[in-house]
Formats: structure tokens, C-alpha cells, sequence
């Protein structure tokens, strides 16, 4: 399977293995065409540095932005249907981030900050944006102020928490996004054998265990 050979690389082309995932959640995509359409955000948005692109995606008429009434719908890790909605969680609206700025030559970065992922800046160091809230562009204080209020004070402050993502952690961390919403949707129950087997691709996930998947959602058969 292509999705599986992309995670043995160890560095997968997110645009690519993230269509993947749309595919086996069921979503009529065809890879190339949805690649086309990024392309097509990324020829149209007016921008030429990391501040330029986080206003265009984040502000304006037709702003991609958090979906806050519905987090745990499956459809906001999928891109193919944040692209389609302008709707999506911190990772989701980050890659889409981070998937147009490489078209346009504009480096960002995932910052796969505890409980919410954000961007950086590739150019300068110390620059990040929160996808989900807007277009404001912080740094480091406001970063450590951001993850002090989502944990409630309750866990400690570390710098790494600021160091760039590996691709590969990155789709690992969608993945587990997307097993989390079906755990909470009882509509989505029936992705959970997939969800976990791709897990189990990965260096750090667990072990595939076919009747566990099938346990997983007997109740709901």
C-alpha cells in the first residue's frame, strides 16, 4: 500500500500520505486532483513571507479557521475536507499551513507543542501562529503563555516544546486524532480497524491486533 511504503521512508510528503488517509476514511478523492487543488490555493493567495501567508489563510473573507462547534468530527483531520470547509483542528489547519507555504517557497514549520499544534517560521527563528485562533504572530512567551492556559497550569514548561516536528510525528499524531474521533462518534466507529492498523505502521505505534479492532466495535455492529 502506497500510505504504508510513505511511512517506512521515515520522512512522508504530508500532502500526499494525509489524501491517503481521506481515501480510506471513505472520501471520493482522487490524490492528484486534490494535490491540483492546492496548488490552485497556493498560485491564488497573495504572499510572500511567513506574516503574508498566515494573514491570507487566516483572515479575509473566506479565512480557514478552528471548528469550534464540532472539534471531534472526524472531517476536521481529514484535508481534503478542511481544504473543502475551511474547517479544521490546530494539526489539520497547520499542515494545510505548511503544505501551501512549501508551494510558494515560504518555510514553515509544525510545531507539535503539547495539546495544540502550532507553526513556525522557517526563516526567522522564534516566530509562531496558532491556526486555530487567528492571525496573530507571537513569539516565544506567547507560546509558553498559550500552553499554560491549555493545561490549565498543570504541567511544566519545556523549550522543546518548540522544536520542529518530523514529518512522520506529525501523521502519527493525525492519525491518532482521527482514532480519537471515532472512539467519540459513534457514527465513525466502524473506521477503528483501519485507524489502528495504520497505527501499528508506525515506529512508535502499537502493535496491530486484528480481534482487538474487531472488539472495538462489535457493540456497535
Amino acid at each position: 500500500m502506497r500510505l504504508r511504503s510513505l511511512i517506512d521512508s521515515g520522512e512522508p510528503a504530508l500532502d500526499e500520505a494525509c489524501l491517503l488517509l481521506c481515501c480510506l476514511a471513505g472520501r471520493d478523492v482522487e490524490v492528484p486532483v486534490e494535490m491540483r487543488a492546492l496548488d490552485i490555493v497556493a498560485e491564488t493567495l497573495d504572499a510572500a513571507s511567513f506574516d503574508g501567508l498566515v494573514a491570507g489563510l487566516f483572515s479575509g473573507p473566506q479565512p480557514l479557521r478552528g471548528n469550534t462547534d464540532a472539534y471531534y468530527s472526524i472531517s476536521n483531520s481529514l484535508l481534503s475536507d478542511v481544504r473543502r470547509t475551511g474547517l479544521g483542528i490546530p494539526i489539520s489547519l497547520s499542515v494545510l499551513a505548511m503544505e501551501i507555504g512549501r508551494r510558494k517557497d515560504i518555510p514553515v514549520l509544525g510545531i507539535g507543542m503539547p495539546g495544540h499544534f502550532l507553526i513556525g517560521d522557517g526563516m526567522v527563528a522564534g516566530r509562531y501562529a496558532d491556526p486555530f485562533n487567528g492571525v496573530r504572530v507571537f513569539g516565544p512567551d506567547g507560546a509558553r503563555e498559550l500552553f499554560q492556559r491549555f493545561s490549565g497550569g498543570a504541567a511544566a514548561w519545556d523549550d522543546a516544546f518548540l522544536l520542529p516536528s518530523r514529518n512522520l510525528d506529525i501523521l502519527f499524531r493525525i492519525v491518532n486524532n482521527i482514532r480519537v474521533a471515532c472512539t467519540k462518534q459513534f457514527s465513525e466507529r466502524h473506521q477503528l480497524p483501519w485507524v489502528l492498523e495504520v497505527l501499528s505502521w508506525f515506529p512508535q505505534g502499537p502493535t496491530f491486533d486484528p480481534r482487538l479492532a474487531a472488539r472495538a466495535v462489535a457493540p456497535f455492529n
